[in-house]
């Protein structure tokens, strides 16, 4: 008897142990772990998953997955379960992996699903470039690729706006506009091919930096009377930066050279360049944040150069188109110098930079031994600066000395052709004039180049004849001159 129950037993245990094989063998098949997003605002991570296919599904256990192992966080008992939201997440704080596993109405668990990672997201600000720099590890999936990542932002508590975009192959975006002493708050979403979305957490920065400058106009560059070029800035107001950089180039818009640096709190700044090369020089201003890196640029201006000619009668004046205001240039005023002071005689059209004066209409009202011009250009509308004006350098030519004199004249008083005298481009500095017969004898003398000879002696009318005249004379800038010829009496 006692050999019969052991029989029993033994074939019992067999039975037991055929039975658990049999189990063990039919595992149900691993789901698919589909989508694994955070929520930006609790922290919390969810995972999206499709079964595997087993027939005998009675629930799914979750696991957070590390160095290729799972570690069960909770079992959810429901075969028709698809999702699953873990409270318990730290992907606030770092980036977490998760798997999922089914099992079945026996307790056995499937093999474990593919793994996905939350993406984490950091912030910082990079004070030298006064940007906040984003940085996120990618979603890595599978199945459907991501197409793009999508950025949201917060600014002091208000609801997230979209800010822009990137590759589905970046992971990094920089921020360059932003308010000053804020609290700004960002999320990642990434899109994927499939159009589902995995978002990443938030992360928060304060961007407790100095305010730097919205805009800074450089008003002009312009020639004062001593040949130095007067600078003129002005600031954003709302700026909190004090520190600033002054730079020039030289005939051109590149390898511009610091020539001064400058701290201030004013929002105004004039500068006098007392050694700028010859040429023409181009100058712009920056605001330098405290890593001594330039953020903000001023708009370039330059100075005007103008270069004066005479050919035959005409003075002949070109001058560069000034560069560039914000408001452009609306005109052009021309300046010329005769008698001692400057006077407006031309406003040209903003686009012209030529001017031609007429040397015969003013030849005889100068009393300088130079003709001297500059030119004047006038701003556009601007609402940083109005009205502003740039003087080019002044630019001199030497009064020309043309002496004309006729070699005859019909003194018989019927006002035409009645009087001689030499004709002058210049107001002569000294005069003297002495007309002789053949003979020898002075018939007329004067120092008055305004004085004309009529043709008498002591009241008498002379002959028809040739007569003998001699010149002396000197320019305003002293060039001395003496001529001698003949004239003719004629009589008709």
């Amino acid at each position: 008897m006692k050999v019969f129950f052991k029989l029993i037993i033994l074939l019992f245990s067999f039975l037991s142990a055929l039975n658990l094989n049999a189990q063990e063998s039919e595992r149900p098949l691993p789901p698919v772990l589909d989508l694994l997003t955070v929520n930006p605002q609790t922290g919390h991570s969810r995972l999206t998953w499709s079964p595997g296919g087993s027939p005998d599904v009675a629930g799914y256990i979750i696991y957070l997955f590390t160095n290729q192992e799972g570690y069960p966080v909770d079992t959810v008992y429901n075969p028709a379960a698809r999702s699953y939201t873990y409270s318990g997440s730290n992907a606030s704080f770092y980036s977490e992996s998760y798997v999922v596993a089914a099992i079945d109405s026996s307790g056995n668990p499937s093999p474990l699903s593919n793994s996905l990672n939350t993406m984490y997201l950091e912030a910082s600000i990079d004070t030298c470039s006064n940007l906040i720099e984003l940085d996120w590890n990618s979603y890595k999936s599978p199945g459907p690729e991501v197409s793009e990542y999508r950025i949201y932002y917060s600014s002091g508590g208000s609801g997230y706006s979209y800010e822009g975009s990137v590759a589905g192959n970046d992971s990094t975006y920089r921020l360059s506009s932003f308010t000053s002493y804020s609290e700004y708050c960002f999320y990642v979403e990434a899109n994927l091919s499939n159009d589902s979305l995995s978002t990443s957490n938030s992360f928060c920065v304060e961007t407790d930096l100095p305010v730097p400058p919205a805009w800074i106009n450089a008003d002009y560059a312009s020639y004062n009377d001593k040949g130095n070029t007067e600078l003129s800035f002005t600031i954003d107001p709302a700026t909190e930066y004090n520190n600033y950089r002054l730079e020039r180039s030289n005939d051109s818009l590149s390898s511009f050279t610091i020539i001064e640096e400058l701290q201030t709190s004013e929002r105004e700044i004039s500068y006098t360049d007392m050694e700028a090369p010859e040429g023409r020089n181009y100058y712009r201003l920056s605001a330098v944040n405290s890593c001594g890196e330039a953020i903000v640029f001023s708009n370039i201006c330059s100075t005007l150069r103008m270069l004066v000619t005479v050919v035959e009668d005409k003075i002949i004046l070109k001058w560069n188109s000034y560069y560039r205001w914000r408001g452009g240039v609306s005109s052009y005023s021309v300046y010329r110098n005769i008698s001692g002071f400057f006077d407006k005689i031309a406003v040209l059209p903003g686009a012209d930079t030529t001017y031609t004066d007429e040397l015969r209409n003013i030849m005889y009202d100068t009393n300088q031994g130079e003709i001297c011009y500059y030119i004047s250009a006038e701003e556009g509308i601007n609402p940083y600066y109005p009205d502003a004006v740039s003087k080019s350098v002044t630019a001199c030519i030497e009064q020309p000395a043309r002496v004309t004199v006729p070699n005859a004249f019909t003194p018989d008083e019927n006002n035409l052709n009645d009087l001689f005298r030499p004709y002058l481009s210049f107001t002569p500095a000294y005069y003297r004039l002495v007309i002789k017969n053949r003979s020898g004898i002075v018939l007329f003398r004067t120092s008055d180049h305004l004085d004309a000879w009529d043709g008498k002696s002591h009241g008498q009318k002379l002959p028809e004849d040739v007569y003998i005249w001699f010149l002396e004379t000197e320019t305003p800038g002293g060039q001395k001159i003496s001529r001698s010829g003949t004239v003719a009496i004629i009589f008709n």
